[in-house]
């Protein structure tokens, strides 16, 4: 009789885990998914890496600087070399983007794109609607 009673509760036990597992899955799953998203967060000296290669590889584009052309892979060069000069006086990716990545600052005039279909807009907008959807 023992014997039986310990079969039953054994089967219930296993019963028990076998319903349970798949909530306990999930929520090692989703456990998981926190612990990667949070992984994710980048830092501000990665986030400005991100916008500068988000210039570099901009196709058929041009990036406009005091009236003159360049390559974005131009802009993107100049953009760096901009960022490791003041990088330790800026502390944001936001702080690059309007301090350092908008406009010249020998003219004061603003950087702009000029994209294959013709429109153009600063780097001020661009890169900020790229900041943005980074953080998100």
């Amino acid at each position: 009789m023992k014997s039986k009673m310990k079969a039953y509760v054994l089967l219930g036990f296993i019963l028990c885990v076998g319903i349970a597992s798949p909530q306990i899955a999930s929520a090692q799953s989703d456990t998981a998914a926190t612990t990667e998203n949070s992984t994710l967060k980048l830092t501000e000296a990665q986030k400005v890496e991100h916008l500068i290669q988000r210039i570099a590889k901009m196709e058929g584009a041009t990036f406009i600087r005091n009236g003159s052309e360049h390559t974005c892979r131009q802009a993107a060069e100049h953009l760096e070399s901009k960022w490791e000069k003041h990088r330790d006086s800026i502390k944001t990716a936001k702080g690059f983007v309007e301090e350092l990545a908008s406009r010249s600052g020998l003219t004061g005039q603003d950087y702009l794109i000029r994209f294959a279909d013709g429109t153009t807009k600063t780097t001020n907008e661009v890169l900020l609607a790229e900041l943005n959807q980074l953080e998100q």
